[in-house]
């Protein structure tokens, strides 16, 4: 991806701890832990649906981040049943660039916010717990589905781990001052708009 990027490092790195309303020993414990190598919680997620939902956050440096890996380990060898409450986070907001000349592509200074963690344009997430995962938005700086489009992302799909879903695709226009979502499908995948 990083041919396609005007960015080679993450954005945000990060560590969340989901309390999940429980107090449990085990998750104090961690709380402790983590705020003894990283200082107090720095941000505390909450739900609007889900009240008893709450999770603690904090920023790290490159440095810390591997620190936070030992923290992991160490907390899945001590209570393993909580593997799936400490998270790692990396996070990219980035611009697209033509991997042929390094040139950002034009028409990305104003583009909405997806992702309201790093602010508009294009992201990407990492998360690390007990398995993996990544979310990505990525807002191709296109009118439309044209050949040029198509080509650029055939050639970006080349680079990533993960395949692109028919399911997903929406051309985002300003319409009353905000930016608005249509979904449609593009011509690879044999369908109509």
């Amino acid at each position: 991806m990083a041919t396609f990027s005007d960015q080679t490092a993450p954005t945000q790195l990060g560590m969340m701890l989901n309390m999940r309303a429980d107090d449990s020993e085990a998750l104090e414990y961690r709380v402790r832990r983590i705020c003894d190598a990283f200082g107090p919680v720095q941000h505390t997620s909450t739900s609007p649906t889900w009240k008893e939902f709450r999770a603690y956050n904090w920023k790290l440096s490159l440095e810390q981040f591997d620190q936070a890996f030992q923290l992991l380990d160490d907390f899945d060898r001590r209570d393993p049943s909580l593997a799936d409450r400490t998270f790692l986070q990396a996070s990219w907001r980035f611009k697209f660039v033509e991997p042929k000349t390094g040139q950002v592509l034009p028409g990305q200074e104003n583009l909405p916010s997806i992702d309201f963690r790093l602010g508009p344009g294009s992201t990407l997430n990492f998360s690390a717990w007990k398995g993996a995962s990544a979310y990505a938005w990525f807002l191709f700086p296109f009118e439309s589905p044209t050949p040029d489009f198509e080509d650029y992302v055939a050639r970006f799909q080349k680079e990533l781990i993960f395949k692109f879903s028919p399911k997903h695709w929406r051309s985002w226009r300003i319409s009353a001052g905000e930016w608005r979502p249509r979904r449609f499908v593009p011509g690879w995948y044999g369908q109509a708009e």
